[in-house]
């Protein structure tokens, strides 16, 4: 089915929607924003490394007045959060712009929706009860709409659908009109004939609408310079170092930033400002709109239902004694003059000073040029040019599992701000380019290390022996106490390059609760100790660094066995302990042989009992007067005898057990 043309006044409607201002607006404005002031110009800019930018803007303006700012729709949540009005004379009102949606709120108050404009059958069937005036098939009707009936006509080969407009004129007559495709469609009534050319302007930008523009309203005196500020999302702008070694201990390091324009408008000579830091960034829906769930609620009819009961009342981390070391120069032997072609070009210095600022949180530079940079185009500028202190050290980190060290630099920081982080391209000015690292930031006044390349003329072997010492052995009221030290020695075995002097950094991994002794203790991370050795060219190095820990264990002497207390007195650090172990070690063995031996005698006893029990079992079974009857009586006899004399002897065994007990009870209370 082909769908009718739109005859040349709804076409016109259709083309008014893509001009003109937004009605939501117009209604929402106050009086007080007649004197309009646009955007006003960009002033100055700053640049977060959170991934926001800062606006400055400002306008000039006489009396009261507003000023417009166009904001991309997507930002206007964060400009709502952060906008910030400076007028020295003045005082701001309110500020003013579109709602989420104003074509919604447009065609809530009509009686046709946006589909509706697209069809003039659909448009009249929703002006029901307004008085139009229509000509299709060179005949007109004039009066009130009271609908559109849709039939179908043609064949079953050629179907085809008609709509009558049905109209009731000023004299109360119904007459029928078929809509074709020359219908015009004239509205009488002068305010709806306005509300739908508005609603015509809303419907057609809100296809494309991607702005919203804001008015902020002022009152004051006089003309007087006004400024706004606010915060908008912004890419984040990067940081891309050069560094260059140049004499014996300094190295030249430029900084660049790489910034982009996403603001939609040109930057025409602003001041731009580079923030560097870690700040919290957040983001809320303010534009969006939020409605309160309101419990719906049943009408009462009769007895009200109870209310519910109301069952309720309304790291530690150490750090170095030692103070960092003095930061070296680059190690190397002397080497001979280089080729002319293959020397380190100085680079050239930035045009002028960029202005540095350290505030609590994070660095500020101001770049000292006017920027220039039209809406979608990148820029890089330098912004720190410094002669600076390094060392360079081959760095071991033993957890890579490999032998190789890894060439770095020590960069300190003595620029007037932290530098931001970013990616280091590292020249030689022998060599040229040697490599890349990643820098993390170095606070002003610190030291970090950046490296750039494996150092394969440099080995290191490790090797590791644990070891379990009893380090004391003490006695307190009847309770041995034990140290133990757990000791790990690691050994560094350096074999050093056969061309030039190295500098070795060992970082050699921390322990929870170890201590560490090392001869080449340098510095220390929170992760990891710093152990330093210098080897010269083709010589080797040994570094060995202890690692121990010690821990305590109770013991109650009188669960103690007499092995145990031998092998405490060989650990035992003093004689007298030592005496007084063995000494009760030997009473333990005396005690413990004891109770052996009353064992001994009672399993002895238990043998002879079942015996004697057998015996009388069989006894019970024989006439009396048997021979072995006789001989069962005698056996009887030999069995109460010894039991008897076992008796005897389990009680003495007993007497001898306890006094030697108790004897060992008696030594330990005297210790």
């Amino acid at each position: 089915m082909r769908a009718n043309p739109i005859p040349n006044v709804n076409r016109n409607i259709v083309r008014a929607a893509l001009y003109g201002a937004c009605f939501a607006l117009a209604q929402a404005t106050p009086s007080a924003l007649a004197d309009i002031i646009d955007n006003g110009r960009i002033k100055a800019i700053t640049l977060s490394s959170g991934g926001l930018a800062e606006v400055r803007r400002s306008a000039r303006i006489d009396g009261d007045g507003a000023l417009r700012v166009d904001i991309p729709l997507d930002q206007v949540d964060d400009f709502l959060k952060s906008l910030v009005v400076r007028d020295p004379a003045g005082t701001i009102d309110a500020v003013t712009l579109d709602g989420l949606s104003p074509v919604e709120e447009t065609f809530r108050r009509l009686p046709f929706s946006p589909g509706d404009m697209g069809s003039v059958p659909a448009l009249a069937a929703a002006l029901q009860g307004i008085s139009v005036r229509a000509t299709s098939g060179g005949r007109s009707v004039e009066g009130m709409i009271l609908g559109v009936e849709t039939e179908q006509a043609g064949s079953e080969e050629a179907p085809r659908t008609e709509r009558v407009l049905t109209v009731m004129t000023a004299d109360g007559t119904l007459e029928l009109l078929k809509l074709g495709m020359d219908t015009r469609l004239d509205i009488l009534d002068e305010a709806l004939r306005e509300r739908l050319r508005e609603a015509a302007k809303v419907s057609g930008r809100g296809r494309t609408d991607t702005i919203r523009s804001v008015a902020i309203a002022l009152s004051g005196t006089g003309e007087r310079d006004i400024a706004v500020s606010y915060v908008v999302p912004a890419p984040v702008w990067k940081t891309a170092y050069r560094l260059v070694s140049d004499g014996e201990d300094t190295a030249r390091l430029q900084a660049w930033a790489v910034i982009e324009n996403a603001t939609g408008e040109d930057w025409e000579g602003i001041g731009l400002t580079l923030s560097s830091g870690a700040p919290v960034t957040l983001a809320q829906k303010l534009h969006q709109r939020y409605w309160s769930a309101r419990p719906d609620i049943p009408v009462a009819v009769g007895n009200a239902a109870p209310p519910r009961p109301d069952a309720s009342a309304g790291l530690e981390i150490a750090q170095m004694d030692s103070a960092p070391r003095h930061m070296r120069a680059f190690n190397g032997a002397a080497a001979p003059a280089p080729m002319a072609d293959m020397v380190m070009e100085e680079p050239s210095a930035p045009t002028s000073r960029t202005a540095a600022q350290e505030g609590r949180t994070s660095a500020t530079y101001h770049l000292p040029n006017p920027i220039h940079l039209a809406a979608g185009q990148s820029l890089s500028v330098p912004f720190v040019d410094a002669e600076i202190e390094a060392e360079r050290v081959s760095v071991f980190q033993p957890e890579s599992g490999g032998i190789h060290p890894i060439a770095a630099v020590f960069l300190k920081n003595g620029t007037e701000a932290s530098l931001p982080p970013g990616i280091v391209t590292v020249y030689d000015r022998t060599s040229g380019y040697v490599g890349d690292a990643q820098l993390l930031g170095i606070p002003a006044g610190e030291s970090r290390m950046a490296s750039f390349a494996s150092d394969r003329k440099v080995e290191i072997t490790t090797e590791t022996k644990p070891q379990e010492i009893v380090g004391e052995v003490a006695i307190s009221e009847g309770v041995l106490r034990t140290t133990t030290v757990s000791r790990i020695t690691t050994t560094y075995r350096i074999k050093g390059a056969s061309d030039a002097k190295r500098t070795v950094l060992i970082e050699h991994p921390r322990r929870d609760g170890w201590q560490m002794e090392a001869a080449a203790l340098d510095s220390a991370t929170p992760t990891h100790y710093r152990l330093r050795a210098t080897v010269e060219a083709g010589g080797t190095s040994t570094i060995r660094a202890v690692m121990e820990r010690s821990h305590m264990e109770s013991f109650a002497l009188t669960e103690a066995s007499a092995d145990a207390l031998y092998v405490w007195a060989g650990s035992a650090t003093d004689s007298d302990t030592d005496k007084k172990l063995k000494e009760l070690a030997a009473l333990k063995r005396e005690a413990t042989a004891a109770e052996r031996t009353v064992a001994n005698l009672q399993q002895a006893l238990e043998r002879a009992a079942g015996d004697q029990a057998r015996i009388r079992d069989n006894l019970g079974s024989l006439p009396g007067e048997s021979a072995l009857a006789e001989r069962y009586m005698r056996m009887l006899e030999e069995e109460e005898n010894r039991i008897a004399a076992l008796n005897q002897e389990r009680a003495k065994a007993e007497r001898d057990r306890d006094r030697l007990n108790g004897e060992v009870r008696a030594y330990i209370s005297r210790l």
